[in-house]
């Protein structure tokens, strides 16, 4: 025999309450139901549990009152299942899904963020899923990740974006290539020169707010074939032209000789590292790197 344990919480409200009525109100159940709910389990068990004299008075018969202490024990013993099950899930480990960049592992912000979040929430489980800018917003769209780290202007409509930091752009180039001029390096003396960045198609909004700056101090803008530190690197030293790369990378990056990170003299050649999530979306893992990310900016 299997008891529905709804059926033996009204069984021991009736016997504690001594009424239906007062037994429907702490259950806040319709009386009506209650006496349904109690007919239900007397045919369960096969004897009758309540009598009501002229009075409607409630008396336990005497098989109920030997009962009703294992009904109480029944129902602590499932209300300790239910809290453990409870707190087997909350103590489980939660997967969050991170989108980033694969060279964005080299800023030092993000991994700063993802460290103190990782010791902060030790249950989400982080999985890091690299793609470019314009992938991670479609795969955050379509619910493939739950959040992501992101370059450049954020222009999608169907997230939000908090600003981690503002970087500038400096040039990865050949050290004979920059002897004798200034330092930073200022556009104009670059004129005429190609400069390779990455293709439009990865992030247009970004490719779009550092192009036209080039070309008009009268830059040639290449473009990179394929994207990654090692295949700008392999493409620099190859074609001898000039890359843009972040300003971070003259610390977290060791280039090969002859290759050097120059700074450039033109601060509008600088762009945002944004953590971005689905609008609305506040799910504990995401609420809770949303949290850990605002608080370390503002300190």
């Amino acid at each position: 025999m299997e008891l529905d344990v709804r059926l033996v919480r009204s069984f021991v409200a009736v016997a504690d309450e001594r009424s239906f009525t007062r037994a429907a109100d702490r259950l806040h159940v319709a009386q009506p139901w209650l006496s349904v709910q109690i007919r239900k389990l007397e045919d369960q068990l096969g004897f009758r549990l309540f009598e009501r004299n002229r009075n409607q008075a409630v008396t336990a018969s005497s098989k109920a009152e030997a009962f009703l202490p294992f009904a109480r024990e029944y129902l602590v013993a499932v209300e300790r299942v239910t809290d453990r099950a409870q707190r087997i899930r909350d103590e489980a480990a939660v997967t969050l899904r991170l989108g980033a960049p694969d060279f964005s592992v080299e800023m030092p912000i993000r991994s700063a963020i993802l460290r103190t979040f990782a010791a902060r929430h030790a249950r989400f489980d982080i999985e890091v899923v690299n793609a470019w800018t314009v992938e991670l917003l479609r795969r955050l769209r379509d619910g493939e990740i739950d959040v992501a780290f992101t370059l450049g202007p954020h222009v999608d409509p169907h997230s939000e974006a908090m600003v981690i930091k503002r970087y500038r752009l400096s040039l990865l180039v050949e050290r004979e290539r920059i002897a004798g001029i200034a330092q930073p390096v200022p556009l104009a003396a670059l004129a005429g020169r190609e400069v390779a960045i990455f293709r439009r198609n990865v992030n247009p909004a970004f490719h779009d707010s550092i192009a036209p700056i080039l070309e008009a101090a009268g830059i040639i803008v290449d473009h990179l074939q394929e994207a990654g530190n090692l295949a700008l690197v392999q493409q620099a030293l190859r074609t001898r032209v000039p890359v843009l790369v972040g300003d971070w990378q003259a610390e977290s990056t060791t280039f090969p000789d002859p290759l050097v990170v120059a700074a450039l003299d033109e601060p509008a050649l600088s762009f945002n590292l944004n953590l971005v999530r689905r609008i609305g979306d506040r799910t504990p893992q995401i609420a809770a790197l949303w949290e850990t990310a605002l608080q370390m900016i503002e300190n």
